[in-house]
């Protein structure tokens, strides 16, 4: 009996888990979502797909190996880390920027700020975190912005 219960929590587990993607999908799904809020012309997505596909390719390269169990990271290796992390991220923006017209070049800009503001972070373009139980549900940013769609 306990044996069935621990299969069927597992089960229940992998269900609700979401599925691996792929760098490529990844990259897919970013230039998607930039598509629907500037409206991308091909030509831009396949400039955006090459720009994310690099940032991709060089994340790829300088992620550390994993560390033995127990192991603590160092304090200066992670803050290093992040800093090279924030300085890929912005010159990524900067290469996107440059194939923007100066409209879309303003609406990324308000993603950008607006996703910083509100804590957004890796959660992309999709909005804010509800209903995980963890994190309180936050009301929209009380402006009309492409990052959060709400009024």
């Amino acid at each position: 009996m306990i044996v069935a219960l621990m299969g069927t929590t597992v089960m229940n587990a992998q269900q609700h888990r979401r599925p691996e993607m792929t760098p490529e999908q990844m990259v897919a799904k970013r230039v998607e979502r930039l598509d629907k809020a500037l409206s991308l012309t091909e030509k831009q997505k396949a400039e955006i797909t090459k720009i994310y596909t690099e940032e991709m390719n060089t994340m790829s390269k300088e992620r550390p190996a994993k560390m033995e169990r127990g192991q603590q990271p160092d304090e200066a290796a992670i803050k290093a880390r992040h800093e090279a992390m924030k300085a890929r991220r912005d010159a990524t923006n900067a290469s996107i920027e440059s194939v923007l017209t100066p409209e879309q070049a303003t609406k990324f800009a308000e993603i950008k700020n607006h996703q910083g503001k509100r804590g957004h972070g890796k959660h992309g373009f999709k909005g804010h975190r509800r209903g995980d139980g963890k994190t309180p549900p936050q009301e929209g940013c009380g402006k009309k912005c492409a990052g959060c769609q709400q009024d």
